[in-house]
């Protein structure tokens, strides 16, 4: 069993992450957006940005949940059974 402060680096290093990896791909889409594509793409990778970057509060919300849920030792408790 891992100690708690392990699990909640673990647990802020994966949304971290996934946080980097969410804006490289905003980053990515938004910049291919630049070398010209059809209108109907470009409308299309804007859409695709704007919803990848949509998602980075929800990380949070759920980083928050599972840093509560290691503080009151949900966990450990359900392991009992």
């Amino acid at each position: 069993m891992k100690p708690k402060s392990i699990e909640k680096r673990a647990a802020v290093r994966s949304a971290v992450l996934s946080t980097l990896f969410q804006v490289m791909a905003a980053g990515a889409l938004l910049y291919l957006r630049t070398l010209s594509p059809p209108d109907w793409l470009g409308g299309l990778l804007l859409i695709l940005a704007v919803s990848d970057l949509a998602a980075i509060p929800f990380t949070f919300a759920v980083l928050r949940q599972r840093v509560r849920e290691i503080e009151g030792g949900e966990l450990d408790e359900a392991r009992k059974y």
